[in-house]
C-alpha cells in the first residue's frame, strides 16, 4: 500500500477529504520526525513506538568491484509494535 491509497482509505473511512487526511499524514510524519531527532520517542498505546536508533559502521563488499568498503555509522527512525495482529 502507498500513501495515496492509505489517504483514500483514510477518507472513506473518517469522511473526510482526501486533503485533510493527507495533511494529517505530513503533519504526523514531521512531527514523529522531529521529536525522534531532538532525542525522544513516541509511544502509542497498543500500537507501537517510534524512536531513533544507530547503526554502527558496517564493511560490505560491492560485487562489481570486489572490494570492501566501510559504511559509516548513522541514524534511521525504527517503529515497533506492540500487539500483535
Amino acid at each position: 500500500m502507498n500513501k495515496q491509497e492509505l489517504v483514500a482509505i483514510l477518507a472513506k473511512r473518517t469522511n473526510l477529504s482526501k486533503q485533510k487526511c493527507n495533511l494529517f499524514l505530513n503533519t504526523f510524519k514531521e512531527t514523529v520526525c522531529e521529536v525522534c531527532v531532538k532525542g525522544g520517542e513516541i509511544v502509542l498505546r497498543d500500537f507501537g513506538k517510534f524512536s531513533l536508533k544507530e547503526k554502527k559502521a558496517r564493511k560490505f563488499l560491492n560485487p562489481q568491484t570486489k572490494r570492501y568498503y566501510i559504511a559509516s555509522p548513522k541514524k534511521v527512525l525504527a517503529f515497533k509494535c506492540f500487539k500483535p495482529f
